[in-house]
């Protein structure tokens, strides 16, 4: 990992979580400096989404300590999280679009509830977001008339609209089909250069952690067992090395 930056956007510190008797995160530790990309890879269950949703308080951790932007996220009431969440962009797995506005108003919502925006300034920054991930002119549309893929590009219009300093992404591409899968992970790159935020996203297609080019942290057994890069993840033996041999990838070369 990067470690240039004196600056760190995210630290977790021994984190636990149970849900009931199944021990879901057992211990998780992690530095990520300002700017950098981590993609964490996992096998479905292991706790990837879980994870994820302790970064901006959607779940508090039974132990530990998480920090985001040099704030504490843990063990803070719901209203305190509200000032942090501006900067924190989540993009939920299926998008979470709301199915009765549309394509326009989605994307204003932020915009229309933490900003003091006129309506024309609004109207003119969501045509500017929309045209960033190539969706100019859809405005007027319903979610329900977007395609997967067309749903996804909104919700990440929506999400930076506030100009975060984080983006939390969960499976960005799961359920799409590979060319429009391969589109979302170059938008995802292209917005991380193109803002400076820190991103992080959760995924189990190696494809996508191969595209995005990040640092990679395995999760498995509760921790991550390794966190480094694509290449040196390649020479690693056990678990991590059968899970790239079955997605593909030709390992301990």
């Amino acid at each position: 990992m990067n470690t240039h930056t004196s600056q760190v956007a995210i630290r977790v510190a021994n984190v636990h979580k149970a849900f009931g008797r199944k021990k879901v995160l057992c211990g998780i530790n992690l530095e990520l400096p300002c700017g950098e990309l981590l993609v964490v890879l996992g096998g479905s269950g292991s706790g990837k989404s879980v994870f994820l949703k302790h970064l901006n308080g959607l779940l508090p951790p039974d132990e530990g300590e998480v920090e985001v932007l040099g704030e504490k996220v843990s063990g803070r009431p719901e209203a305190e999280l509200i000032p942090l969440r501006r900067k924190v962009s989540y993009i939920f797995q299926q998008g979470a679009l709301f199915d009765s506005l549309t394509v326009g108003e989605n994307v204003a919502f932020p915009l229309s509830e933490h900003t003091n925006l006129t309506a024309k300034e609004v109207r003119h920054k969501v045509a500017r977001l929309l045209a960033r991930v190539g969706l100019s002119g859809t405005e007027d549309l319903m979610p329900s008339e977007l395609s997967g893929g067309m749903r996804k590009r909104v919700a990440l219009a929506r999400g930076l609209a506030l100009e975060p300093q984080v983006i939390l992404y969960d499976e960005p591409t799961a359920g799409l089909d590979p060319l429009t899968g391969e589109a979302i992970t170059e938008l995802i790159r292209d917005v991380g250069k193109e803002t400076c935020a820190t991103s992080v996203v959760v995924t189990h297609d190696l494809l996508v952690a191969q595209s995005l080019r990040g640092t990679l942290a395995y999760l498995s057994n509760g921790v991550f067992t390794f966190i480094g890069t694509i290449q040196e993840a390649m020479r690693e033996q056990g678990e991590l090395a059968r899970f790239l041999r079955a997605g593909g990838l030709h390992v301990g070369a």
